[in-house]
């Protein structure tokens, strides 16, 4: 294993809230990222990413995946960059088609709304940090 990939399992390891399954496919999502970044930026550390790495893996790293799996890896970059406390920061570049498992752009009928994601601040703030 990479470096990278094991310095963003940890990561996600020690933030992630929620069910054991849930969080190793997030690692493993983030583990390709991490080297798919690494391949092609050189940047190794998941602390040293910024939007326009994962931007450049949901675009063109991930173009010959399926919309609802790319959408898997947009939720995996959006842990990843809350878990690295960026994530209200990076969150308008990293907007695109990937956002929704359709794959379509634009907004969603019936405006913003969903599941709020799992994150590590709001896991602390409910006292239900590991």
């Amino acid at each position: 294993m990479r470096r990278c990939e094991r310095e963003v399992t940890v990561l996600l390891e020690r933030a992630q809230p929620g069910a054991r399954r849930g969080v190793r496919a997030h690692q493993r999502r983030a583990r390709r990222l991490a080297v798919l970044i690494e391949e092609r930026w050189g940047v190794r550390s998941p602390w040293a990413w910024r939007a326009k790495h994962l931007r450049w893996a949901l675009e063109h790293g991930l173009a010959g995946v399926a919309a609802a799996t790319r959408y898997d890896y947009w939720r995996t970059a959006r842990v990843v960059a809350a878990a690295l406390g960026r994530w209200p920061d990076w969150e308008p570049f990293l907007r695109g088609r990937w956002a929704r498992p359709d794959g379509r752009s634009g907004p969603r009928r019936g405006g913003t709304g969903g599941r709020p994601p799992k994150l590590a601040h709001w896991a602390r703030a409910q006292g239900r940090a590991r």
